[in-house]
């Protein structure tokens, strides 16, 4: 069913001002050109995700895409506030970590203000493809209540070892870490592990 909520329009208008085709746009955010497409003809909303990475590709608000923010300055470019947040070092997305979070940022970069996270840390491995690859950015969140089903940061072996996975805590018996990658088996939090969860996974940061 057609929305009539304009956010399509908007991605639309936002595109063809950049001179991009649907399958060029798609490439860009990570997407496939038909759903840039079906989101633009209001058949599709586009996730939290998507709204964030075109909002940072056309430097506008994320609340204008959504239509909550219409001010445009004198140059017809609509502005947007936008906060720093530092990089850390690489963690692993495969069976183990092979990398620490660095006690210094390597890297410094920007989101808009309002959105979700505080740092964000570069990500080594495969095991969470095809939603999140190597070399992505993940923004985290180290205040965000954490439930089942979310991804994380995840420390284990006494912070020796960092690891993006999906956590998972069952009715009964010991929470456990899955990967996106059936290839990878689940790790078990047991306490011998000394294991934390550093934070949440608020979104994704990739650099085209």
């Amino acid at each position: 069913m057609v929305n009539d909520n304009g956010i399509g329009k908007r991605i639309e208008k936002l595109r063809k001002r950049k001179g991009l085709s649907r399958e060029k746009l798609g490439n860009i955010i990570g997407i496939a050109g038909n759903s840039v497409y079906r989101i633009e003809s209001g058949m599709n909303l586009p996730s939290a995700e998507v709204i964030l990475e075109l909002s940072r590709y056309f430097n506008v608000s994320a609340d204008y895409i959504l239509g909550l923010d219409k001010e445009i300055n004198d140059d017809n470019v609509i502005k947007v506030n936008m906060k720093k947040i530092p990089v850390y070092e690489k963690v692993a997305a495969g069976v183990s970590g092979i990398a620490e979070p660095g006690e210094y940022p390597i890297d410094e970069i920007y989101i808009p203000v309002g959105s979700k996270g505080e740092f964000a840390v570069e990500v080594i491995g495969d095991s969470m493809e095809p939603e999140i690859k190597e070399g992505d950015y993940v923004i985290v969140d180290p205040h965000a209540y954490i439930e089942s089903g979310n991804r994380v940061v995840a420390l284990i072996n006494d912070g020796a070892d960092a690891l993006v996975k999906v956590y998972r805590k069952p009715m009964d018996g010991p929470a456990m870490l899955y990967s996106l990658n059936q290839k990878y088996d689940p790790i078990i939090l047991t306490d011998d592990l000394k294991w934390e969860i550093v934070g949440k996974v608020v979104s994704l940061y990739r650099r085209y």
